[in-house]
């Protein structure tokens, strides 16, 4: 309801104004609304004892004290304002215990840790470190690992602890492209400025300009190692030789640039002067085959076969005529031709030749050389019966037939 103000009258005592039950009236219904407003009804829900300056009045519940405004109930809307502080304040934000401080802008979190004290910004921060003059920086005892730049200082600087030599706190100047080698602790190119071809040698304090021994560094001329067949060698000094020397029938000469390497012994011209070759006894139409040890001569050419026994049931055939390994198959031979049976079984399988079959059978030996548990070698002769046979000397089912052609 709106206010209700008594009627006093145009004076005292005119009988103009409010009776006094009116005016009562009045005033409880003034009273009622304001204890309806700011109470039950009965009651005022609001005590204003012993406030302090900047307090609020805070509802508890029940009733409405004066007390500190320390804790939102709601989050904090702006709306466009600054939050600013008076007499050059602090705008401090300080969570409880370990709890962090988190700044959020949509789906990027910055978290200052209030455990580790490590600020996490995961994505990019854009700050300018540069002062007018190096001692406006930070000092290297406080902000160690601090990083700098100092304006119109090519170099950039870090403050660092340097345990090496008991420096300690101190600031050191990085090397960049734009840096000059000079800038090192231990090199000194400025008490004298080097030359073309100098290098940098070590003077028992620092690396300074001096020329190498034998010659510039651009015109050295030098081996690291030298291999022959036998030893090696390895240069010791920028002047070392390398000496290349003739061997049994062989010289050497050198003249400019060109090393030259005579031979004057005898070469081998014929199969007969190797050392691996027995050509003794040969004549027209014979060849040269390779019987593990040396090229021998044979009347005609060869065919040699491999022979293998994985087991005692048969030979496997491999060579000239088989696509892949054979077991006990039928041969044909020509008569004048020359075969190689190469027993890789060796005496667990003999190999022989028969013109019978069969463990017991007649042994067919014309024409043969070598060993079969090792080598045979068989020339067919040219009166060899049509039909012959080879067996293992020890197991029967290691057998097959031979069938000569001419």
């Amino acid at each position: 309801m709106a206010k209700q103000s008594l009627g006093l009258g145009s004076s005292a005592n005119d009988n103009t104004g409010d009776t006094l039950r009116a005016g009562g009236d009045k005033i409880n219904d003034n009273f009622n609304e304001i204890y309806t407003a700011i109470g039950n009804g009965t009651t005022l829900n609001v005590s204003v004892s012993n406030p302090a300056n900047g307090q609020v009045l805070r509802y508890n519940g029940s009733t409405f004290l004066p007390s500190d405004y320390s804790a939102l109930t709601s989050s904090l809307d702006v709306a466009g304002n600054s939050i600013i502080s008076s007499s050059n304040g602090n705008i401090n934000i300080n969570p409880n215990g370990t709890g962090n401080v988190v700044v959020n802008n949509g789906s990027i979190v910055n978290t200052f840790n209030g455990t580790t004290g490590i600020i996490d910004f995961p994505t990019k921060v854009y700050y300018k470190n540069e002062y007018t003059a190096i001692g406006d920086a930070p000092a290297a005892s406080t902000y160690t690992g601090y990083f700098f730049t100092v304006d119109g200082d090519d170099s950039p600087y870090v403050n660092i602890n340097i345990t090496a030599g008991g420096v300690g706190d101190t600031r050191a100047k990085l090397l960049t492209q734009y840096s000059s080698i000079d800038a090192l602790s231990d090199v000194d190119t400025t008490t004298v400025a080097p030359t073309a071809n100098q290098i940098l040698k070590w003077n028992g304090t620092n690396f300074t300009p001096a020329d190498e021994t034998g010659g510039g560094a651009a015109s050295q001329n030098i081996f690291a190692s030298v291999a022959g067949d036998s030893g090696s060698t390895t240069a010791d000094s920028t002047s070392d030789t390398l000496t290349i020397a003739g061997g049994t029938n062989i010289t050497t000469a050198v003249s400019g640039d060109t090393l030259t390497v005579n031979f004057s012994g005898t070469l081998s011209t014929t199969l007969a002067a190797l050392t691996d070759t027995d050509v003794s006894g040969i004549t027209q139409g014979d060849s040269l085959f390779y019987n593990g040890t040396s090229w021998v001569v044979t009347r005609s050419p060869i065919t040699w076969w491999e022979l293998a026994a994985p087991d005692a049931s048969g030979y496997n055939f491999t060579g000239p005529g088989f696509a892949s390994a054979t077991a006990d198959p039928t041969l044909y031979v020509m008569r004048g031709a020359t075969y190689a049976f190469d027993n890789n079984a060796g005496g667990a399988h003999p190999f022989r030749i028969q013109s019978t079959q069969g463990l017991t059978g007649t042994p067919y030996t014309t024409g043969q050389t070598g060993s079969g548990t090792s080598v045979l070698y068989w020339t067919v002769p040219m009166d060899a019966p049509n039909t012959l046979y080879y067996q293992c000397t020890i197991h029967a089912a290691m057998a097959g037939q031979i069938n000569v052609v001419a």
